[in-house]
This record gives structure tokens, sequence and C-alpha cells, in this order.
């Protein structure tokens, strides 16, 4: 099963993060993604997977859990990108998906979730905060 793609920020803007995260889960846009990619390729737009990133924190966690030493490993620095950016590829995302129904099982949980970001996204770039997406 897919994991949800969700969008993580720099810092906190409660309001707004606690609004997404009642409108979208980001399962579709986990289970999709690879469609949502090949879209955003047809659009000239970074895809979702080229704006991914972990809070190292989150990954030590993740590889103690699976029993793996994480000081004997170079993990990468979480990258953050301009909130501005992010707005435009969730919206272009969504357009495609709304000319293309009949390419997805699912469009409307997938343009949900899109609408969501964008706006969360939209807070952000207003607050001047940056984000990522991350696999839940």
């Amino acid at each position: 099963m897919a994991q949800p793609i969700i969008i993580a920020l720099e810092k906190p803007l409660p309001d707004a993060e606690a609004a997404y995260a009642k409108a979208s889960s980001g399962k579709a846009l986990g289970r999709e993604l690879e469609k949502l990619d090949f879209a955003a390729r047809c659009r000239n737009i970074p895809s979702l997977t080229s704006r991914l990133s972990e809070s190292q924190a989150a990954l030590i966690e993740q590889l103690k859990d699976q029993g793996f030493d994480p000081s004997k490993m170079r993990l990468p620095v979480e990258q953050w990108y301009d909130a501005d950016e992010g707005v435009t590829i969730l919206r272009t995302l969504a357009e495609y998906v709304n000319a293309q129904l009949n390419d997805f099982k699912q469009p409307n949980p997938i343009l949900r979730d899109l609408k969501a970001g964008e706006m969360l996204l939209s807070a952000a770039r207003d607050a001047g905060v940056r984000f990522h997406f991350t696999k839940a």
C-alpha cells in the first residue's frame, strides 16, 4: 500500500495546519504518485517526488526501529522549498487532473488533497514559511 504524501512546514502555522489535516489525508496523492509525477512532466513543473524530504530526526527514529545504527550513516539534509512554487505545482496538477479525469481511478480524493495542500501552502507563502512533501 502506498504511503500518504503530506506537506511539512519549516515553521508551524497551527490554524492552517489544522484545516489541512482535517481536509486531507494525503492517501490519494500517495496512491497516484506515479501518475501525478507524469502529469508534472507533461506540464513542465517540478514533480511531487522531486520535492520530497524527511527530517533527520524522523529518519533516525525510523532507522533505529529497523535495527540500524544511524550514527554510522550519512543522513540527507532536510530540504526546504519556496511555498509559492508548491502552490504552482498543486494548482497545475489540479488543472491536469480536472482535464484528464478518466486517467485517474478516483479523481475526487486527489483533487481534494491538492486543494487542501494549495490552501496550506498559500498560508505558508503569505507567512514566508517554506515547505516540502514527505511520506507519512
